[in-house]
């Protein structure tokens, strides 16, 4: 019975299904910090939580919820940059 290493794991709960555990750290580092961002310096910690959501994704881990996070970062820190140059 010989099955890939993340087939056998992945029938048991607490364990990925694909993708490595850096990848999941990296995943959960990017909703960390798109979360964050919602609330503090989402200008600084919006391309970071993007940044670690490509790492995710570089080592086959999804990391939507982390980009969109992100993203939401971004363009409200570019938002409210702006309300207060002008």
């Amino acid at each position: 019975m010989d099955t890939p290493h993340n087939d056998q794991y992945a029938q048991h709960p607490g364990h990925p299904a694909g993708g490595s555990a850096e990848g999941e750290n990296h995943k959960r580092n990017s909703v960390i910090l798109g979360v964050i961002g919602l609330f503090v310096a989402g200008i600084i910690l919006g391309p970071l939580a993007l940044w670690q959501a490509g790492k995710a994704q570089a080592l086959g881990v999804r990391a939507t919820a982390g980009k969109v996070l992100g993203w939401i970062d971004v363009v409200a820190g570019v938002l409210l940059l702006f309300m207060f140059v002008l």
